[in-house]
């Protein structure tokens, strides 16, 4: 049965990781690892070993670690080995037993087929109610007829959806999941940030799953590596997935002040909407010393805002380019326009020193508005 649960879990895992894990598995070494995990069920961290699965290429493919079935305390439960399988990015795959083993629900009740499926299910749903229980709602039974606490027969007072637990096994499930879900995840994605190479680092600032860019932005910062090359392919991806500029900019902030200046002009001028608000708040918050050309430059983007880039980027040259001929220049013709990004260039003009000739303008500005400023 056990030999049989392996092939069924075998075919629920996506196939890229089964080609992939088949096809290098000729060639493959494993690298140990001792790690210490804090479990919400133990009192204190427990260490295991855990392995990482690396092709010839020394890029991780994989990682699995053995733990304990259950988290036992009356010890009177049957404790089984279970290997637990991850790949790269920490994404559970699959679990294993030992030739012949079983896993037991309350009063010796042996797991059906369809038990193990649910349990593989259970495993692979990082929001499952699990998350949430703790260990002594699980503990805490009730016997039907006494109703008196009995932490081995009774019915657990734990109530969930019977299609996110394994009726009789919920301290199974419970044990299981949080070794699966809990701590270890982040430690995969530091293993693999550390084992690859810059080469294999480019490689994951570009691929679709966005966990491997925020896996080699991180590894990036731990080498102090801020080097054009990676700078240019963070800029296009940035470009492109405005989502991940946050933690672009984050890095970024890493860099020299002539790259760090060069990503956020690239970034503003060929971007769109959020890779321009992005920009221009990480240029408000930026301990770098920004030259008032630099930013004159900015200005002349003025007419081809909404009020939202407007409002931020006068926000900008108030703080770090205050009175600035160029810049004024190119707001007073906002006057003239939709009368919200108007009366917000309004306002910052009236903070600057102008020419008596911008004076008359923004005060006819006034005459015109003023029961609407």
């Amino acid at each position: 049965m056990i030999n049989s649960l392996k092939i069924t879990l075998s075919l629920l895992l996506p196939l890229w990781f089964l080609i992939s894990f088949q096809t290098k598995s000729m060639a493959v070494k494993n690298i140990n690892h001792k790690i210490v995990l804090k479990h919400p069920g133990e009192d204190i961290p427990v260490e295991v070993t855990l392995v990482e699965v690396q092709d010839s290429d020394g890029l991780p493919i994989a990682y699995f670690t053995d733990v304990e079935s259950v988290i036992c305390l009356e010890q009177v439960c049957k404790i089984v080995s279970v290997r637990i399988y991850w790949n790269n990015i920490g994404v559970y795959q699959k679990y294993e037993l030992e030739n012949g083993a079983t896993l037991e629900k309350y009063e010796d009740d042996l797991f059906d087929p369809e038990d193990y499926k649910k349990l593989h299910t259970i495993l692979a749903n990082i929001d499952s109610p699990y998350k949430e229980v703790y260990l002594d709602e699980i503990l805490t039974v009730v016997d039907e007829h006494t109703e008196d606490i009995d932490a081995v027969s009774g019915a657990t007072a734990l109530e969930l959806d019977e299609k996110d637990t394994v009726p009789g096994a919920a301290l199974t499930c419970f044990t299981l999941w949080h070794w699966v879900n809990g701590d270890i995840v982040s430690i995969i994605k530091n293993k693999t940030g550390e084992s690859v190479s810059n080469k294999q680092l480019q490689q994951f600032l570009v691929d679709e799953n966005e966990t491997y860019f925020y896996i080699a932005i991180a590894e990036l910062q731990k080498r102090k590596n801020y080097s054009k090359e990676f700078i240019d392919t963070i800029i296009k991806r940035g470009l492109k997935d405005d989502f991940l500029l946050r933690t672009a900019f984050n890095y970024l902030k890493g860099a020299s002040v002539e790259n760090y200046l060069y990503a956020a002009e690239t970034l503003f001028f060929k971007g769109s909407r959020e890779q321009k608000l992005t920009t221009t708040r990480s240029l408000i918050n930026t301990d770098y010393k920004v030259s008032k050309g630099y930013l004159n430059n900015f200005s002349t983007q003025f007419s081809k805002l909404d009020y939202q880039e407007v409002s931020l980027l006068l926000e900008l040259m108030q703080d770090k380019n205050p009175n600035s001929k160029v810049v004024i220049e190119n707001v007073l013709p906002l006057l003239s326009g939709d009368f919200i990004i108007a009366r917000r260039a309004y306002w910052f003009l009236n903070n600057e020193t102008l020419t008596t000739k911008q004076e008359r303008e923004i005060k006819c500005f006034y005459k015109k508005h003023k029961d609407k400023l």
